[in-house]
C-alpha cells in the first residue's frame, strides 16, 4: 500500500500545476459522485418516503385515539352494567314475568314458562327463559313487551303468529334473558380503567 501511495505521490509532482489542478479537480469530483451515490441519495429517496408516509402515519394515529376512546367508553359502559346486575339468588325472571303479566292482564294468557340452561360466563351469568302466550292481541301483546324490556329482562328471540281460527289474536314464543353477578368471578378480563 506505501509503494503505490508512494507512485501516486510521485506522478502528482511530475505534473504542472495546470495538471495538478485537473486531476485534483477529477478526483473531488469522483469522490462526490460516490459519496452522493452511496450516502446523500439514499438519504434524499429515504426523505421523500417518509414525507409521503407523514400524512399516513398521522391519519393512523387518530384513528387509534378514536379506537382507543371507543374501548374505554365500552369498558366504562360494562363494568358500569356489571356492577348494576344483581347478586346470585337475589333476582327471579320467573316471578318478574308473572308479575308483568298480571300487571298488563294477560296472566291467564301464559301457556308456558320455562326456565333454560344458563350459561355462565367469567364474571356472571345469563339466564334464559321461554315463554308462550297463545290468544292475546297486538294491543295486549306490545306493552307486556315494553314492560319486560323496561325491567332487568332482555328478550332476544320473538316469534308471533296469527291464529288460525281468529287472525285478529296472536301465539306469541319468545326467549328472554336475565343476567346475574356469580359470586366467585373468575380472573379479571379487562384492565380497570
Amino acid at each position: 500500500m506505501k509503494g503505490f501511495l508512494r507512485e501516486i505521490a510521485q506522478f502528482f509532482i511530475g505534473r504542472t500545476l495546470r495538471e495538478k489542478w485537473v486531476l485534483g479537480g477529477g478526483v473531488f469530483i469522483i469522490i462526490l459522485s460516490v459519496g452522493y451515490v452511496t450516502w446523500f441519495s439514499p438519504a434524499l429517496e429515504r426523505m421523500a418516503l417518509l414525507n409521503r408516509l407523514i400524512p399516513q402515519k398521522e391519519k393512523e394515529v387518530d384513528e387509534f385515539g378514536h379506537l382507543l376512546d371507543e374501548y374505554y367508553a365500552t369498558l366504562n359502559g360494562i363494568q358500569n352494567t356489571e356492577r348494576r346486575l344483581p347478586a346470585e339468588g337475589r333476582f327471579s325472571p320467573l316471578s318478574f314475568l308473572e308479575e308483568i303479566a298480571t300487571q298488563n292482564k294477560i296472566r291467564r294468557n301464559i301457556a308456558t314458562i320455562r326456565p333454560l340452561s344458563p350459561h355462565l360466563h367469567e364474571s356472571y351469568r345469563e339466564i334464559p327463559v321461554e315463554v308462550k302466550i297463545d290468544n292475546v292481541t297486538l294491543a295486549q301483546i306490545i306493552p307486556f313487551l315494553n314492560a319486560i324490556e323496561g325491567g332487568s329482562l332482555h328478550i332476544k328471540r320473538l316469534a308471533m303468529k296469527t291464529r288460525f281460527s281468529d287472525p285478529a289474536f296472536l301465539d306469541v314464543t319468545f326467549v328472554v334473558f336475565s343476567y346475574e353477578k356469580i359470586s366467585q368471578p373468575g380472573p379479571e378480563r379487562l384492565p380497570s380503567v
